[in-house]
């Protein structure tokens, strides 16, 4: 499947788990599809984040709407463990979960959702007792699940849980994530917040990128200071912020500006409303940028034609935006936003 030429999906295992889900005969959903919900009859509700923060902190506006909605039901939250903290404080449900689905696959649920598409998911959710399961129809398994909607591969992946809401009869309301409960303002309006990690080697921007840039910065006496979280390491001599993720956002909502790649920084940063920018190499920034007005974006001037060791990502992309072209753009933003600052 090909956006504006990116693959969102891996054509292969996209391909197999169709063919299996075809011949196993669990590809096509059951005709009783998508039957109306009595919300007074759900009282506790599970959704699946599991694998990313950063799609937990876009999940926010589908939380919140599923919380209006279903407002005598429980929500339960499973996402990975470095996120739950964050969870927690922010409100993002009334019980977080983490770590793997053994320990809830006794536990029962009048409603599970999951907004990725991925069959493998589909099938973990079969293993929970239920009487409603919630997701899209796109690598198969739709014969497992009570409510189904095709998956809309061109909307940002903060919409596209709205298309499946839909179908449980929860309407579209507000979509910017929004991240509460961490109070603060910033101290320096030249203060910006680094972080250069990233999930996939093919997200990266070149350590070499972020050295100049650190010398710019210096130059234009910029404050600026590392975000390194656990299991991160900084530069030497570079002023840090380690910690937990909770931690972390109090220091964002102190800050100008977060500079990150297409990774989890970007999106905690414009969900508390502190101005996010992110650098983007092949992938295409239409759906996964942070979203709202406080996220940015900065990509190659050129698309591209590179040899691909991977099937999405490309390290020549994300080495051809320049610490020039990307301190142009701090410039720019910090103006942009110096009245909320």
């Amino acid at each position: 499947m090909r956006i504006n030429g990116q693959q969102i999906f891996n054509p292969q295992k996209l391909r197999l788990s169709r063919l299996l889900s075809r011949l196993s005969g669990t590809y096509f959903p059951g005709k009783d599809i998508n039957r109306p919900v009595r919300r007074e009859s759900v009282k506790k509700i599970l959704v699946l984040e599991h694998e990313c923060i950063g799609d937990l902190i876009m999940l926010e506006p589908a939380l919140r709407a599923l919380k209006e909605h279903f407002s005598s039901a429980e929500l339960h939250i499973l996402c990975v463990p470095a996120a739950k903290d964050l969870a927690l404080k922010a409100g993002l449900a009334d019980r977080v979960l983490s770590g793997s689905t053994e320990k809830i696959r006794k536990t029962y649920y009048d409603m599970i959702l999951d907004f990725h598409g991925d069959i493998r998911r589909i099938r973990m959710m079969k293993k929970i007792p239920a009487a409603y399961r919630c997701g899209f129809q796109f690598s198969g398994g739709a014969a497992w699940l009570t409510h189904v909607a095709e998956f809309p591969c061109r909307r940002h992946q903060v919409e596209r849980p709205f298309v499946l809401l839909e179908k449980i009869g929860i309407s579209a309301g507000s979509r910017s994530p929004r991240l509460k409960n961490f109070p603060g303002k910033p101290e320096d309006p030249r203060k910006i917040l680094l972080h250069p990690g990233a999930a996939q080697k093919g997200r990266l921007w070149p350590a070499g990128h972020w050295e100049r840039l650190m010398t710019i910065l210096q130059k234009e006496k910029y404050d600026f200071a590392w975000i390194n979280p656990p299991g991160e390491v900084s530069p030497e001599g570079v002023s840090e912020i380690k910690g937990d993720l909770t931690g972390i956002a109090m220091h964002m909502n102190n800050a100008a500006l977060v500079l990150g790649c297409d990774s989890m920084a970007v999106h905690l940063a414009a969900a508390l409303h502190t101005p996010a920018l992110a650098i983007f190499g092949s992938q295409d920034p239409g759906l996964t940028r942070p979203y709202g007005k406080y996220g940015h974006v900065i990509t190659p001037k050129k698309a591209c034609t590179h040899k691909r060791r991977d099937w999405r990502l490309c390290p020549e992309c994300m080495a051809a935006v320049t610490p020039g072209e990307v301190m142009r753009k701090i410039r720019a933003i910090t103006e942009l936003h110096g009245g909320a600052l």
